[in-house]
């Protein structure tokens, strides 16, 4: 009975749907339109059966065009419907939910997080509502594609506390070559040309300048540190090699893409990753996709109490 109650409201909604689409004029109010419906349909939609049909009719709605979205009180971003992130973004309403949430539970006013691959923000602007007024973000990211979409969006959001720092991260200083993905998925932009070409050819590269963390944190004068994302596509083991100062100082929550492929595309593997972590006394808690958490033996509030 319920099936067949909810049957004629799905062609009634495509109905009404088809008729706002031929008022609409513009691709920025079909696309905000197109996505404000893809949210809600997921949330609300109760049947299996038409669960996919704001996918059917997104034809209507395109070409789509880059929209700013107000994704939480405090976060507003410019969003890309055709690359992964900001369409994941768009169609949910977040990204990586779980593994922000394990980077939620180890933050609190006055933290300091650190974001290296920081892509367009969303980890950065998460962490800086938490952090507030009081607390750091440093947000690594030397994408020069992404840095004025990463700046745009820290101060559409008023993300003050966020510092950005415009290099890569690996175990020296240096010039390195930055190889940009492709336009469907940026997020994906790594010093290995075999890494960011996994979507699509090399959309373009660039000399870049490569730091260690450890020396980006002590110049940033950077006093304490309570968790680190790590998304840099392969470039993993080296971030470490030049963060194991860091590590031992302060101690703090990891969470790390870790991809043996892509590992091995720049030298190492997730295995010499998880051994030079665990010289460092860390171990791995919980998987979240290809995002896992490394926890250390020692609480970095316990660093912060032997630090001079």
């Amino acid at each position: 009975m319920k099936k067949r109650m909810l049957l004629p409201l799905l062609f009634g909604v495509l109905a009404i749907l088809f008729a706002m689409t031929m008022r609409i004029s513009g691709p920025t109010a079909r696309t905000q339109l197109y996505f404000g419906i893809r949210r809600q349909w997921a949330t609300h939609w109760p049947l299996e059966e038409g669960k996919r049909l704001p996918v059917v009719l997104s034809p209507w709605f395109q070409p789509f065009t880059p929209v700013w979205m107000q994704v939480e009180p405090h976060i507003r971003m410019q969003l890309d419907p055709y690359d992964v992130v900001s369409q994941t973004i768009l169609e949910t309403g977040g990204w990586e939910l779980p593994s922000w949430r394990v980077l939620e539970n180890h933050l609190q006013p006055g933290a300091t997080f650190v974001d290296i691959g920081a892509h367009i923000g969303y980890y950065s602007l998460k962490a800086a509502s938490v952090v507030g007024s009081a607390g750091r973000v440093i947000a690594i990211e030397p994408n020069p594609q992404t840095l004025p979409k990463l700046r745009q969006n820290l101060d559409a959001s008023g993300a003050r506390v966020v510092t950005v720092e415009p290099v890569a991260c690996s175990d020296t200083e240096a010039t390195v070559e930055l190889f940009a993905a492709a336009a469907n998925n940026t997020g994906e932009t790594s010093l290995s040309r075999t890494n960011a070409s996994q979507e699509g050819p090399v959309a373009a590269s660039y000399k870049v300048r490569a730091r260690p963390l450890d020396e980006i944190l002590r110049d940033a004068n950077v006093l304490r540190v309570d968790a680190i994302k790590v998304d840099v596509e392969g470039a993993e083991f080296l971030v470490f090699k030049g963060a194991q100062r860091t590590l031992d100082r302060f101690h703090p929550v990891l969470l790390i893409e870790v991809l043996d492929s892509q590992l091995r595309a720049m030298g190492s593997s997730a295995a010499e990753l998880r051994s030079l972590l665990a010289a460092h006394g860390y171990v791995a808690r919980g998987q979240y996709g290809y995002n896992i958490e490394f926890d250390p033996q020692i609480t970095s509030a316990q660093a912060r109490r032997n630090l001079p």
